[in-house]
């Protein structure tokens, strides 16, 4: 394998080249599971629609501390039906970080400091229906907005030469034909000039038989599976949202995943996998940038910067009415939290057309798509030996007589990348999530210092037996421990808590047991003074307590006095020190 990450786990072979079903995908989750039984653990958030598990893996080495006690980052994939890449990204980055403790500097860092929970696929009925039927469909097997929609006329898509894919047809209509043969690749279809008068031309439909078919005109039918499980999340949900469903969470897969964040108040930043186009989503989702605070949108920027680097893939605002209610806005709205959200498989791209992708340019010209079309049809040619694009050919339609079936391989080719490709999408994309891990605050205790009071310039004038106690704490991350000013504004980051704990030799003389210092800056906090510079960040805070030795005898774990630092997202920190 090219990035050495393919190999046998137990009975499992774990390769990055197709797409795995429910069960395999299983399989090597449990697989992996097993042989690092320290490092893993297999769980689920709840069970899907159709009942199946939604498996979520944690990942940290245990033997330094619980994954809850660490700062955590939340990844998941293939909230949406089609977009199997993402799952496969999930499983990619388990693997890697397991593969690599003990090897790799940064693979064993992240496990040792920090916890990931992965949910590889979050909609396991929806990418199963996709993975083992001609269908395409965006989200749950749900009927929405009701079984009727099944039943009511026109097109529907199915799969009538038996290819196991649903293409498209073109029916010559050169009266109303819409499309027309390119002189320059016969196998593209180019728009109708306003000016056209001769043929051939032809209409375009998705391969599928008409239902309650009376002759022309007839609609094409929208999908019976029209639930987006990416619009049901509380923030900033409305009923207008397409595929949003009845209420916020109202999808079982949605509302444990919401339960599942909430349960893990640790998860400091969050990444999202979905397919197509070679971007990363980011905040803001229903205002544009510069309503944003100025602040977090800065430090978003800055995360964003690290994906593009490892990925090539531009960060873009998702502000855009249909984009809210997704989990990268309730996580930023109602958490305070940074997430991000990568279409992955840049099919434009990989063609050589770096200014027209699916988010890009907009309203091209009809010779900019075109030529753009070429470029694309040109490498499925030289990379994919041509197996990409299925040759327009003549079929017998039951009602609508001779058409032509054929076109681009919808599911592996335009909304996921082809097998022989999968691994390289994997690699460079599950890098960004670690790098977004690493950048979570962390707190330390840096130095307990224990002074006798009657002795040295500190001293305290009293005796022997008291003892002047001082910690610092400090936040050794990027980002600060409450992650952004949002969660401040919304009151969702609790200040960072010191606690003393006392040998039974000791005794408390002033100073608080449980005491609160705020929150503290992460370094980022001390870059933002462009070429001159800044002053340093405020990420340390001193703690002090006074205590006396009771019984100077007694063996050193009565004499110890334990320091210890905790703060949801910044994780949990001791040091200890005996007296005497």
């Amino acid at each position: 394998m090219s990035t050495n990450v393919g190999n046998n786990v137990g009975n499992v072979e774990l390769s990055f080249d197709r797409y795995l079903k429910y069960d395999e995908l299983g399989a090597a989750l449990r697989a992996l599971v097993e042989a690092h039984p320290t490092m893993a653990e297999l769980g689920t958030t709840g069970c899907s629609y159709e009942g199946r598990d939604i498996w979520v893996v944690t990942l940290t080495n245990r033997s330094t501390g619980p994954a809850a006690d660490k700062p955590a980052m939340y990844v998941d994939g293939n909230m949406h039906a089609g977009e199997v890449t993402g799952s496969m990204v999930c499983l990619y980055l388990i693997n890697y970080l397991l593969s690599r403790y003990g090897r790799d500097e940064e693979a064993t860092w992240l496990l040792d400091h920090r916890a990931f929970y992965v949910c590889p696929r979050v909609n396991p009925d929806g990418a199963e229906k996709y993975l083992t039927t001609p269908f395409m469909l965006r989200s749950s097997v749900r009927p929405y907005p009701g079984p009727e929609v099944a039943d009511m006329p026109g097109l529907v898509a199915q799969d009538l030469d038996g290819d196991g894919l649903i293409r498209q047809m073109r029916v010559r209509d050169d009266g109303r034909g819409e499309w027309k043969i390119s002189v320059r690749d016969a196998r593209l279809l180019v728009p109708r000039l306003p000016d056209d008068r001769h043929g051939p031309f032809y209409r375009l439909y998705p391969e599928g038989l008409i239902k309650d078919y009376h002759g022309e005109p007839f609609p094409i039918r929208e999908s019976q599976w029209g639930l987006d499980m990416n619009r049901n999340f509380p923030s900033n949900w409305s009923q207008k949202l397409r595929g949003g469903g009845p209420y916020p969470t109202s999808e079982p897969e949605v509302r444990h995943i919401v339960d599942f964040i909430l349960a893990h108040p640790n998860i400091g930043g969050l990444q999202a996998f979905h397919t197509s186009g070679g971007i990363i989503f980011r905040s803001p989702y229903v205002y544009p940038d510069e309503q944003m605070d100025g602040y977090d949108f800065a430090t978003l920027k800055s995360l964003a910067r690290r994906g593009t680097d490892l990925t090539g893939y531009p960060d873009v605002s998702s502000y855009s009415g249909p984009y809210a209610a997704t989990i990268v806005d309730w996580a930023y709205e109602h958490r305070g939290i940074f997430g991000f959200t990568t279409e992955l498989w840049d099919l434009m791209g990989r063609a050589g057309v770096k200014d027209m992708d699916y988010y890009g340019k907009p309203n091209p010209s009809p010779a900019e798509t075109e030529a753009a079309n070429l470029k694309v049809l040109e490498w499925n040619d030289r990379e994919l030996a041509g197996q990409g694009f299925k040759e327009w050919t003549v079929f017998q339609h039951p009602q609508l007589g001779l058409v032509e079936i054929g076109g681009w391989d919808p599911k592996f080719v335009r909304q996921n990348p082809p097998p022989k490709l999968l691994e390289q999408e994997c690699h460079k994309n599950a890098l960004f999530p670690l790098k977004h891990a690493a950048a979570l605050p962390e707190l330390a205790v840096e130095q307990v210092e224990v002074r006798c009071g009657a002795s040295g310039s500190g001293g305290l004038g009293i005796d022997d037996a008291v003892f002047a106690v001082e910690a610092v704490v400090a936040n050794h991350g990027y980002l600060a421990t409450n992650i952004s000013k949002k969660a401040l504004d919304i009151k969702g980051a609790p200040a960072v808590r010191v606690q003393v704990k006392l040998g039974p030799a000791l005794s408390l003389l002033a100073g608080e047991t449980v005491q609160d210092i705020g929150q503290l800056q992460g370094f980022r906090d001390g870059q933002g003074g462009g070429m001159w510079g800044t002053a340093p960040a405020h990420s340390a805070a001193r703690c002090g307590w006074v205590v006396r030795l009771l019984d100077p005898t007694a063996p050193p774990e009565d004499r110890s006095i334990s320091v210890e630092a905790r703060q949801e997202k910044g994780g949990v920190v001791r040091s200890t020190v005996v007296v005497g």
